[in-house]
């Protein structure tokens, strides 16, 4: 994928020692923002927190294929403030935006390089007696390309949607019917 670099970031990467440093951006309640760098960091108006509870962020694989690319990003179970964010929030689809930023007399130079930005599929929290961790699985916008929207044809959902009609029972059968419904062959 061609990158945009603004032409202060190419000018910092092109000398001979540079610091780099990812910023993570989860939207997910009041929105979680970390970095791995040693203190944190400001940009657009948000500050990226330095967290020891940042324990691995994936590598993102690029491909000239159509495929669902995605990457973990993996925090440390022991601060509950983020299994607790998960488990109280929505978090199916959710943006996960990753930077990385050149850095300078401990600000950002230049823009920071869009290194991934995904949407959350799924969280797994990972406790043994030593360690505790919460494992985030981020997927390229194409993670729902094949998704189908919209109503079911089942007694749940119209229920779901007309709860205030519980003697509407015209789908409560429906899941026998659909298996024989043949739409647009013969």
């Amino acid at each position: 994928m061609p990158r945009n670099l603004n032409e202060t970031l190419k000018t910092e990467l092109a000398k001979d020692g540079f610091d780099l440093c990812t910023l993570i951006f989860i939207d997910i309640g009041t929105g979680i923002y970390l970095t791995d760098y040693f203190h944190s960091v400001s940009y657009g108006g948000d500050t990226y927190n330095t967290s020891d509870h940042l324990v691995s962020i994936g590598s993102p694989r690029e491909s000239r294929d159509l495929r669902v690319n995605t990457l973990n990003v993996t925090l440390s179970g022991v601060e509950q403030t983020y299994i607790a964010a998960f488990l109280q929030n929505d978090f199916v689809n959710r943006q996960v935006l990753i930077y990385r930023a050149a850095m300078s007399a401990g600000s950002i130079v230049g823009a920071p390089m869009v290194l991934f930005d995904g949407r959350l599929t799924r969280f797994e929290v990972k406790e043994s007696d030593r360690s505790s961790e919460v494992t985030l699985e981020v997927a390229s916008h194409w993670a729902d390309f094949e998704k189908k929207a919209g109503r079911l044809t089942n007694n749940n959902s119209q229920q779901f949607f007309f709860p205030s009609t519980p003697l509407d029972v015209g789908f409560e059968y429906a899941a026998n019917t659909v298996r024989d419904l043949k739409w647009g062959r013969k």
